[in-house]
């Protein structure tokens, strides 16, 4: 079985709204419940961590219905405050097998899960990179943040819980829910055209 972290600290300064990126309305929910519920309905996801931060203190509230372990960060920076809870004793065991996902894919689902833990445990790797073509963004006209030799990394990576450098193979998905990454107004713009 897999603990998954949800990476929900971040200031979302891009998006320019008034709300916490976590907590933006998309179809009428959060869009880090999407997330959390498609953790839940995973088949070997049996462990859901939390990384909040100052930035998201109404976020911190908001999960309190859902049976998952909050852990507040300092706010650092993504990669800062992601070291910051793999180093944790107190939540995570030194090498245990960690699922970092991003709050902002509302249209992952429990399914998109279960087929990278599924690849991720079939490739006998320590770490591994889910990324999507680039050619899917540009068909849905999504604007990418990153693009490496055509392609996007997609919010989803699979790792071990401890400081040494990890051999680390990519997976390429054709999921285009895996390239709505809500970053800026007009992804989310786009995200709410978009039916699954």
């Amino acid at each position: 079985m897999t603990t998954a972290l949800v990476m929900a600290g971040g200031l979302g300064t891009r998006m320019d709204l008034d709300i916490e990126k976590p907590l933006i309305i998309l179809n009428g929910k959060p869009m880090i419940e999407y997330v959390v519920r498609a953790l839940l309905e995973s088949k070997y996801v049996d462990n859901i961590l939390v990384a909040v931060s100052p930035n998201t203190p109404n976020t911190k509230e908001f999960l309190k219905k859902f049976p998952v372990t909050v852990i507040e960060t300092s706010a650092k920076g993504y990669i800062e405050d992601l070291s910051e809870v793999l180093s944790n004793r107190k939540y995570v065991k030194e090498d245990e097998v960690i699922m970092t996902i991003v709050a902002d894919l509302p249209f992952v689902t429990a399914q998109h899960i279960d087929e990278v833990l599924e690849t991720y445990y079939s490739r006998n790797k320590p770490a591994m990179c889910v990324s999507v073509p680039e050619k899917l963004f540009n068909e849905y006209g999504i604007k990418p943040t990153l693009v490496f030799d055509g392609l996007v990394p997609s919010g989803v990576n699979m790792l071990i819980a401890n400081t040494q450098e990890q051999d680390q193979t990519i997976y390429i998905t054709e999921h285009v829910e895996l390239a709505f990454n809500i970053n800026t107004v007009g992804d989310l713009n786009l995200s709410k055209n978009y039916n699954e």
